[in-house]
């Protein structure tokens, strides 16, 4: 007996699925039932189509149908597994992948929707587990490889093994997956459960005698994530640090003695790679600088002599010190193919910025204090960044907002069409960027001070093939001359840094449509009052804001044993050159206090909507159990007094214009 029908007819109930004519399709489904009762490919149509239509109890039946004809139908379960998951009933959406995967081991995606039930039931530890196995399957599964990244931000694992290892490199060396700035803490802890590692760490005085140079360096590549974390973002610990310091310095001291220079000229490339990326904060010694300098003369001498294979290791170390950019080598130095990541990171990629430089809409900035930050981010720009976690499936923004839990009049905002949103103060881009691929329809107009952050900005969106941004030189104080209003406006870090934070919040408001949406991101007083005494200290000792006295300072708060001082290396701002600058060197700076928001939040008649840090709330959910208890801020500034460090990056929420 034939149970399903013919090839043509399956195809044309796909057309029309596809094409949503759900009534017609129903009732053909209905007609050819009668011939194909037991037809596995039309109950499993009506599944679907019911589940589209949300009639998620008449989809249940269906592919309950489908397993009392096939009881090893492990799509069958799969489909329970989707709608059960969806009308909430966790335990059965569980029982069903599980099933599915009983029957079929290799359904990796059965798995992934094993870990996001896990995930979001605060069980981190399965969900890891479930996406491990996900991506053991298949390494390229993207949403698997994005899940499990995003809990490597909250996650400490308590053992090291191969498989974890081989999960991890797989993410970090995916574009677009996570930034790796948000998991480089848990990853480091992560590199601690190695004892390798901590055998490294804990004798670094006697590694000369516990390893020869070539062993060490033998040993550090062995240690891929640390090597791989090296080349995109920087480390944030002082222990590593010290020990990249090491290498650094014994490398370019012993270069003759060293036997293996292409493992040489692979490990001291990852340390230039990540000088780069903290713009050569390490401090070094005399001795170092001194045999920079005879390198310097040695690369020159071998170009003249055509021996340029001769100076790949040479280059590293005079990389690791400082960028290659600023010297004037032959071209021939973009031959060199095993230092090609470093050629391009180093030389292509700033020139390339420079020429961008001359294609950016800038205006004129005119303000006293807008003038003096601006001259700090073209000194430092803010932050050099080399991955990120771009969105898949944009959201419409009612739907996003939703997403977040906020507290909004969406009466309006669910008709809203080209989506209009500004990014004030985009640094480098990389805020401005993820953006650009977060709302359904929208195109970004990224304002900042620094054309050197809009170059790196600019090049970095062109990479990625970002092309709904628009890049303008531009004072917020200017907006109002700019012709243009927002539906989104989205400022984070910035207006604390302006003359007047609330003249600058005006500014926007100006520009918000009316029930358009803001997310601000302003210092927390409380949470930075450490940082508050580190600031009188420099000024106390009337430092000029230099990157040598910044070094200079940075290495007396490594040797102090205050707790201020202590407190500010646990910050990954202190790993960085221009990120430090920022944090404790800033030329303007202003914190506030919750009350004050509130204040202001009041007096511009702008509705506030909830913080947005995932985190944050589900700490806050802990102790405040009433939904209502999210949107008052009254609640939230007693919690910040019980938990004082609870903002300390800072303040970062969303407010509606009524």
């Amino acid at each position: 007996m034939i149970n399903e029908p013919n090839v043509k007819t399956r195809e044309e109930l796909i057309n029309l699925f596809e094409q949503k004519k759900y009534s017609e399709l129903i009732k053909n489904i209905l007609e050819l039932k009668r011939e194909f009762p037991r037809s596995i490919f039309l109950l499993s149509l009506s599944g679907n189509i019911y589940n589209n239509l949300r009639n998620y109890e008449k989809s249940i039946k269906s592919f309950k149908e489908i397993i009392e004809i096939d009881k090893n139908n492990s799509d069958a379960y799969y489909n329970l597994g989707i709608i059960y998951k969806t009308i909430k009933e966790f335990d059965n959406s569980i029982f069903n992948y599980n099933k599915c995967i009983e029957i079929n081991p290799y359904k990796f995606e059965a798995y992934n929707n094993l870990g996001n039930i896990y995930r979001d039931k605060n069980k981190t530890k399965l969900a890891i587990d479930k996406y491990i196995q996900c991506l053991e399957i298949n390494p390229n599964y993207t949403i698997a490889l994005q899940n499990f990244g995003v809990c490597l931000q909250n996650f400490r694992f308590s053992k090291s093994s191969k498989v974890i290892d081989r999960n991890i490199l797989n993410v970090l060396k995916k574009n677009n997956i996570l930034r790796p700035f948000d998991i480089i803490q848990n990853l480091i802890e992560y590199l601690y459960l190695n004892p390798k590692i901590l055998s490294i760490t804990n004798n670094l005085e006697i590694l000369n005698k516990k390893y020869s140079l070539d062993e060490l360096i033998n040993e550090i590549l062995s240690l891929k994530i640390l090597v791989l974390l090296l080349k995109i973002t920087p480390i944030t610990d002082l222990k590593l640090e010290k020990v990249i310091k090491y290498l650094r310095k014994n490398i370019l001291l012993n270069i003759k003695s060293i036997k293996d220079k292409e493992k040489a000229v692979e490990l001291m490339s990852a340390i230039a790679s990540q000088c780069f990326i903290n713009e050569y904060i390490y401090s070094y010694e005399n001795v170092e600088l001194n045999a920079l300098t005879k390198i310097k003369k040695k690369i020159y001498s071998n170009f003249d002599q055509k021996l340029h294979s001769d100076n790949s290791l040479l280059i590293t170390c005079l990389a690791a010190y400082k960028s290659l950019n600023l010297y004037k080598f032959p071209i021939k130095i973009l031959d060199i193919e095993c230092i090609s990541d470093l050629i391009k990171q180093q030389i292509s990629e700033p020139k390339k910025e420079q020429q961008l430089k001359k294609e950016l809409l800038s205006k004129k900035i005119e303000n006293f204090i807008s003038l003096k930050v601006k001259n700090q981010y073209e000194n430092n720009p803010y932050p050099r960044w080399n991955k990120t976690a771009l969105t898949n499936n944009p959201k419409i923004p009612n739907d996003f907002f939703k997403s977040l839990e906020l507290n909004f009049i969406n009466k309006s905002i669910k008709n809203w069409q080209n989506i209009e949103v500004l990014v004030a103060g985009c640094g480098t881009g990389q805020h401005a960027i993820t953006t650009a691929t977060k709302y359904a329809n929208s195109f970004i107009t990224a304002i900042d001070l620094s054309l050197n952050s809009l170059s790196y900005a600019k090049r970095k969106a062109n990479e990625l093939g970002i092309q709904n941004i628009d890049f303008i030189q531009m004072d917020i104080l200017d907006l109002e001359n700019y012709g243009k209003k927002f539906h989104i406006i989205e400022s984070i870090g910035v207006l604390h840094h302006m003359e007047d934070p609330y003249e600058g919040w005006m500014k926007l408001y100006d520009v918000l449509i009316n029930n358009g949406l803001m997310m601000i991101g302003l210092y927390s007083k409380i949470a930075r009052n450490h940082i508050h005494r580190i600031r009188k200290d420099i000024a106390d000792l009337d430092l000029k804001i230099n990157n040598e006295n910044i070094k200079k300072f940075r290495d007396r708060i490594i040797d102090s044993s205050k707790n201020d001082y202590k407190l500010i290396t646990q910050s990954t701002d202190f790993y960085s050159l221009s990120s430090l600058r920022d944090l404790i060197f800033h030329v303007q700076e202003h914190n506030f206090t919750i009350t004050e928001i509130y204040n202001f939040l009041k007096k511009l008649n702008l509705k506030f909507c909830g913080f947005e840090n995932r985190q944050l709330l589900n700490y806050f959910k802990k102790t405040n159990n009433k939904v209502s208890d999210l949107y008052d801020l009254a609640i939230w500034n007693e919690f910040e007094m019980k938990y004082p460090r609870i903002f300390a990056g800072m303040y970062q929420f969303w407010c509606q214009k009524r």
